[in-house]
């Protein structure tokens, strides 16, 4: 049987790991089939075989490829017995469109997403280990002004690059006790978010930070940031910084669940659907329900 996977849009370190149990699990019986679309629309295909016994220290088996440079996703997957479709939700939206209800090849969507922005999903594979990252990075620069003394008060911003939930952007706060802004803000929430962050300053508290999509920066400069005495930072955090080489013990259990999810898809022979994160298990949908 041929088995055909693709990985759309992201790939944190946990994907590695799936690839890496699907090859050991299914050769020599079936054939592994690596797909990679490029910018050309040109779809390219390769045998997937492993020379490590490390999937987190070794490159990886398979190369990631960009939703938009799929037109014919039928067609890309011709020849193959099943197809694997690895990615986020914007992954997700274009596999219910043009392949979750082809009758010509069974399919699975696998959610992964650094954001944990996957609809009917309550967690996604790489999050844990970009609030990680993130967080710690955070932390260093917090360190650091809280061991400088000035006599006006800082806030340092932090804009998380891609597309960060309102859930993603109050985990990363909350950590760091610090403040957010929600994408779905309403215009009284901007008042009172300046308020809350004047208030915070005393002469124990003289710096805090601020967490937000970078697709909001210029509203927190306007609607916050200039509401609030305080010297002014920030900084980019971009999708790079979030992967992480080393999956979080959370990732890598859920990484070996999903690998384990599609396992068992493929060996029972189900009809196509996706694998649905709960947060005590993982469950699969058909296309049909």
């Amino acid at each position: 049987m041929k088995v055909g996977v693709i990985v759309l849009g992201i790939f944190p370190a946990g994907v590695k790991q799936i690839i890496y149990k699907l090859y050991n699990e299914l050769s020599p019986q079936h054939q592994l089939i690596g797909l990679e679309a490029g910018k050309d629309e040109k779809v390219s295909y390769h045998e997937l075989q492993s020379t490590s016994d490390s999937p987190y220290l070794s490159n990886s088996m398979l190369r990631l490829s960009e939703v938009e440079h799929i037109e014919d996703w039928e067609e890309m997957f011709f020849g193959m017995d099943i197809a694997i479709v690895i990615g986020g939700q914007q992954a997700k939206e274009a596999w219910s469109a043009k392949l979750a209800d082809s009758t010509n090849i069974r399919s699975l969507f696998v959610p992964v997403s650094i954001y944990n922005n996957i609809k009917e999903s309550d967690w996604s594979l790489g999050y844990d280990t970009a609030l990680n990252s993130i967080t710690q990075n955070i932390l260093k620069v917090k360190d650091t002004i809280h061991s400088l003394k000035y006599d006006k008060p800082r806030l340092f911003g932090f804009s998380i690059e891609g597309q960060p939930s309102t859930k993603m952007l109050q985990d990363i706060a909350i950590a760091v006790d610090g403040y957010f802004l929600a994408n779905d803000y309403e215009t009284a929430e901007l008042m009172q978010l300046s308020n809350n962050i004047t208030k915070s300053f005393n002469s124990l508290n003289t710096s805090n930070v601020l967490i937000y999509s970078v697709s909001l920066a210029d509203v927190v400069e306007k609607e916050v940031v200039n509401k609030v005495d305080a010297d002014w930072k920030y900084a980019e955090i971009d999708e790079a910084l979030c992967m992480g080489t080393n999956p979080t013990a959370i990732d890598r259990i859920m990484a070996n669940e999903l690998a384990e999810g599609i396992l068992l898809w493929t060996a029972n022979e189900k009809q196509t659907g996706q694998l649905i994160v709960h947060k005590d298990s993982i469950t699969f949908k058909s296309n049909k329900e």
